[in-house]
Order: structure tokens, then C-alpha cells, then sequence
């Protein structure tokens, strides 16, 4: 066998180059809206209400202006209930219903200070439409679970809390300070905002949150 003298060198093929990195681009998530919560969220109203604390020492003395904001929740005939401390020394009352940004004129029908309730009414004739009327149900249970919705501070939607029933006893109602009145102490958080709620079980109103506490003192 003869010797092989030294190959020629081969001629380098083509190059094959990488492909370029692609930049990924985040999907964003839609966020869906939130679920209908049974009939509570066709029944509960935002209520807006402008007042004058009058001074009884100096009635001459107009008071400033203030405003409130609270919630109600639509019963049979056309009614809203709420409570007196939303809507005491109102001059002028506007609601919304949940989901729609459209404020309606309300006025007051009936106000029970001393137990810091009140029904109000919306004269527009389509304001009731496709509303819910919420039926009321026996005293809860000790120790049973309820759900508190309202508007409190922080946010423009319908807010909902659960929490147990710790205690049912007669308390003094801030709003009055007449005299004491029955009253259900849960511990789900009640905020400026809740105030005039239903506290719901079983699909029917058992409370209408009126106060909460801030450490010892109460607050409407």
C-alpha cells in the first residue's frame, strides 16, 4: 500500500447562524366581572346623602354641610330600607344601584331614631325595575354564620364580610342613646360605609348593620 500524501484542506460549508431571540410578550389575563351574588346584589343600594347637624342650643346657627355615604337594601312595595343616622337631617338623598352608575333622587318616607332605622323611596318609575325585594327571617342562631354587605370606605363596590353571630343582647344604639334595643353582635367587620346593610342568612335579612366598634367605643 502506498503512503497517502497530505489531503487538501476542505472548503468550509455555508454557516448556519442561530435564529433570532424572540422577545415574549406577556398575555394579559382578563379579568372577569364579578358574579351576580344572588338576590342581594339586585336589592342593595349605595346611598349618598347631604345633611345639616342643627344646633338645638343656637337653632339660629346654620349648620356646614356634610356628607355621608351608606348603604339599603330594596323590601316589598317600593321601599328602601336603611338606617336613621344615613339619612337624618338629609337635604338631599341620591342612590345607586349596584352596577350602574346613575344616581336617583330618593326621599324620606318614615325615620325611627330610636332604633336608627328608616324607609326611603325613589320616585322614578323605573328605578325599581328588575329590583329585588328581600324577604326577613327569624333572629340567627348563636354561634351561626352570617354575611354583612355594604359600601364601606375604600372601595365604590359591593362589599361582603362573614363572620359568626358571638353575642344577641340589648345594647344602647349610638344614633339615639335613648334607651337599649335589641341587638346581634357578629364578628365580621362592620365599617363606616355598612351602615344600613342587610346582614344576611339563608337568603334572608336577620340584621341590619347599624355600628361597629372601635376598641371600647362604639361607632354608627
Amino acid at each position: 500500500m502506498e503512503p497517502q500524501g497530505p489531503q487538501a484542506p476542505q472548503a468550509p460549508g455555508p454557516r448556519r447562524s442561530s435564529p433570532p431571540a424572540q422577545e415574549v410578550v406577556p398575555v394579559p389575563v382578563p379579568i372577569a366581572p364579578p358574579k351576580p351574588n344572588g338576590p342581594v346584589q339586585k336589592s342593595l343600594v349605595r346611598i349618598t346623602a347631604t345633611s345639616v347637624e342643627p344646633d338645638y342650643r343656637a337653632p339660629w346657627n346654620a349648620g356646614g354641610l356634610q356628607r355621608g355615604v351608606g348603604a339599603g337594601f330594596v323590601i316589598s312595595g317600593n321601599r328602601i330600607m336603611t338606617n336613621a343616622h344615613v339619612v337624618a337631617n338629609s337635604r338631599y338623598i341620591t342612590v345607586e344601584r349596584d352596577g350602574d352608575p346613575n344616581k336617583y333622587p330618593a326621599t324620606v318616607q318614615f325615620i325611627a331614631n330610636d332604633c336608627d332605622l328608616a324607609l326611603i323611596t325613589v320616585p322614578a318609575p323605573d328605578f325599581f325595575k328588575n329590583m329585588l325585594p328581600l324577604k326577613f327571617g327569624a333572629i340567627p342562631a348563636l354561634e351561626s354564620t352570617v354575611s354583612a354587605y355594604g359600601y364601606p370606605i375604600g372601595g365604590e363596590r359591593m362589599s361582603v364580610t362573614t363572620g359568626i353571630v358571638s353575642r344577641i343582647d340589648f345594647q344602647l344604639y349610638t344614633h339615639s342613646s335613648i334607651d337599649q334595643h335589641l341587638a346581634i353582635q357578629i364578628s365580621a367587620q362592620i365599617n363606616p360605609g355598612n351602615s344600613g346593610g342587610p346582614v344576611m342568612q339563608d337568603a334572608k335579612v336577620v340584621g341590619v348593620a347599624f355600628q361597629g366598634y372601635s376598641g371600647d367605643v362604639a361607632q354608627g
